[in-house]
């Protein structure tokens, strides 16, 4: 649950605001500050429900994992059906970089994006 409390400032009252998760919230990696960035800006809504709730850091957490998951299978399986040249190293670089942009798109789309 979110903690709400003012301190006085020059006659203005400014919110301090108490986050549980909050160190779970620092720690997310890619995919999950995605998402975060992605209900603060799009989606306000849920991500104040979220965060009244107490829940955002676990949501947050739990799409990140999912989303690497997901994003490492779709690599792999793009690597699988296309076969590494063992000669040409450029080649193999650009293989791989295009599989993890595929696999970024997919999981933006169907996931931090929905």
């Amino acid at each position: 649950m979110a903690k709400f409390e003012f301190t006085e400032i020059d006659g203005l009252l400014y919110p301090n605001i108490e986050i549980n998760g909050k160190v779970e919230l620092d720690n997310l990696s890619k995919y999950g500050r995605l998402r975060l960035n992605y209900l603060h800006e799009q989606k306000p809504k849920i991500y104040r429900e979220l965060l009244l709730t107490g829940k955002l850091a676990e949501h947050c957490t739990v799409m990140n994992k999912s989303a690497f998951e997901m994003a490492e299978r779709i690599r792999a399986d793009y690597l699988k059906a296309h076969s590494m040249p063992e000669n040409d190293t450029m080649e193999r670089v650009r293989l791989s970089e295009l599989a993890q942009e595929i696999a970024d798109e997919c999981v933006l789309c169907n996931l931090i994006c929905e």
